[in-house]
């Protein structure tokens, strides 16, 4: 079973990392696709999170789950609180029984450097710049934390330059704490954690 991360980061909030080297099938002896979905890396995908979501909280109740306007999935009776991400043939899921939540999990890889101008202010670029990780690490650690906010925040007209700013970033007992600020029509202020293993950076929001 390629569950490669979990962590209960409390009692009410648990993370999983599932690494999908599966077919179709195994997933479907225990979740059912919710929406028609063509492409068959995203189907699986799907189906590798809804698994997920069982493995971490096996009274959830899958067939409630509902999508807002902007895509994210979420249950109305808010029973749980989760955020799922995929990249590839891996999928991240972070649940709570208490509050929302949201994560994100990306591959380190070069074509980050060709948009990091288009999501970085010159200010995100010169403190991302100190961090003891490669420029490429840096803008892949910073998407990250845009996205998971992005997700947190679920809102429509949301620009990862203008809205999202990254703040301080510090490396304390293996993971990267960060401080961000959400300033579309009021500011939020909020912290990120974020680790890298594997090929992969995570960040996520509790």
């Amino acid at each position: 079973m390629p569950l490669v991360y979990q962590q209960n980061i409390n009692e009410h909030t648990k993370i999983g990392v599932w690494h999908i080297l599966e077919t179709e099938d195994f997933f479907l002896e225990k979740v059912t696709e919710q929406y028609k979905i063509n492409h068959t890396q995203k189907r699986i995908q799907h189906l590798a999170g809804r698994y997920l979501l069982l493995e971490l909280a096996n009274d959830i109740s899958l067939k409630n789950i509902l999508l807002t306007t902007t895509g994210k999935p979420f249950l109305p009776d808010e029973s749980y609180f989760f955020s799922i991400s995929h990249c590839a043939e891996y999928v991240a899921v972070i649940i709570s029984a208490k509050s929302n939540v949201a994560i994100d999990i990306q591959h380190v890889v070069p074509k980050i450097e060709s948009i990091q101008h288009k999501f970085l202010t010159e200010e995100e670029m010169n403190l991302l710049s100190n961090l003891s990780i490669s420029p490429i690490e840096q803008f892949t650690f910073a998407w990250t934390i845009k996205e998971a906010m992005f997700k947190y925040f679920d809102e429509k007209g949301i620009d990862f330059k203008q809205h999202l700013n990254i703040t301080s970033a510090n490396f304390e007992n293996q993971v990267w704490v960060s401080k961000s600020t959400f300033n579309k029509n009021k500011v939020q202020q909020l912290e990120t954690k974020s680790i890298r293993f594997n090929e992969l950076f995570m960040t996520w929001i509790q």
